[in-house]
């Protein structure tokens, strides 16, 4: 049997010797390019090597024990939203919630107990004397619809002195957690007022916010490590610690179907434009409100919850909110910590 030739008779290489010799060059380059990446790779490794054997070891101290009390700071306890007085019965609502003047009383003394044992804890790293608390008014359910006009456990009078008697004894109980405590509460909300429209010409005054202030701040006269100051305007500036908060109820801004954030937004940028060129004390660092019954902490505002949590409107339109409170610590360096939503019931 022949076989064929990879020459002619001249001695030339024919095509398929050169299709081998060609498929072979490219094969010994291929396994050059790899002996050469393995050499790098080892090279590189041998690199790592010796660099990890010559680097000393990262040390990093663990604390043993604290031995005195850290840096001083500043509990801040928003309370907002109580709504005493209104009525809102477990079974008009799938028992997503309920509310009456009973579980008010029983939520704000859970409220106070949880404050007092998260303090007691964080004290093992904080000296915690001061507890400032910032108030953004709707204390009562009010008499603005007639579906409240209805329904309300007491008349809108009787609210205002059942609220202002409990917000009286909640600042008593935390001036017995606190050697210092500094009520900044503003009367005008949406609820307190008097006229079925929103007035804003001296309608602090014309709010039972007002009265929920001024017999809050009348009970509170002999306690001598409280000091309390209620504003009937619709919002002013709280300093703490050097930061300072620009406090009002929130109801002034438009939204709907949960929280505004736009809305929110650009009244931040209103309020910062227009005091731009103000003296410091009237520049603020967070806007702090209610109204929206949601809580939400904010890189440049705190939104805080409401006692009652869900009721027949918000379970109509399928917003439902446990009753809730906030608080954060403040340090006179670094601000804002320690967020807390405190859930109620």
């Amino acid at each position: 049997m022949k076989t064929r030739s990879l020459t002619d008779m001249q001695g030339a290489i024919s095509p398929e010797m050169e299709s081998l010799r060609a498929e072979n060059r490219e094969l010994l380059e291929l396994l050059k390019k790899k002996k050469t990446s393995e050499g790098y790779i080892s090279e590189l490794m041998s690199d790592v090597l010796t660099a990890v054997k010559a680097e000393k070891p990262v040390k990093i101290p663990v604390p043993r024990g604290v031995d005195a009390p850290g840096k001083s700071v500043t509990l801040v306890l928003h309370l907002t939203d109580w709504h005493i007085g209104l009525t809102t019965p477990a079974s008009l609502i799938e028992e997503f919630g309920e509310f009456n003047w009973r579980i008010a009383q029983r939520r704000v003394a859970q409220l106070v107990k949880a404050v007092a044992k998260y303090t007691t804890v964080m004290r093992s790293g904080y000296t915690i004397d001061d507890c400032v608390v910032l108030g953004t008014a709707d204390w009562t359910s009010g008499d603005i619809h007639e579906g409240l006009v209805r329904t309300n456990e007491f008349p809108a009078p009787v609210q205002a002195v059942k609220a202002g008697r409990l917000l009286g004894a909640t600042i008593m109980s935390l001036a017995e957690i606190f050697p210092r405590v500094r009520a900044e509460i503003i009367d005008p909300g949406n609820h307190d007022r008097l006229t079925k429209k929103p007035q804003a010409q001296a309608g602090g005054f014309n709010s039972w916010g007002y009265v929920v202030g001024a017999l809050a701040q009348d009970l509170l006269s002999q306690q001598t490590n409280v000091t309390f100051n209620h504003y009937p305007e619709m919002q002013t500036i709280v300093d703490v610690m050097g930061r300072r908060y620009l406090i009002g109820h929130g109801d002034g801004i438009i939204g709907t179907w949960g929280i505004p954030f736009y809305g929110i937004e650009r009244k931040k940028m209103r309020e910062a434009t227009a005091r731009m060129n103000m003296i410091e004390a009237k520049r603020f660092h967070k806007i702090v409100i209610g109204h929206f019954h949601t809580a939400l902490d904010h890189e440049d505002w705190f939104i805080g919850g409401s006692l009652p949590g869900t009721d027949e409107n918000d379970h109509k339109q399928g917003r439902h909110s446990k009753a809730h409170q906030t608080s954060w610590l403040v340090h006179p360096t670094h601000g804002e910590f320690g967020f807390t939503r405190w859930y109620l019931d």
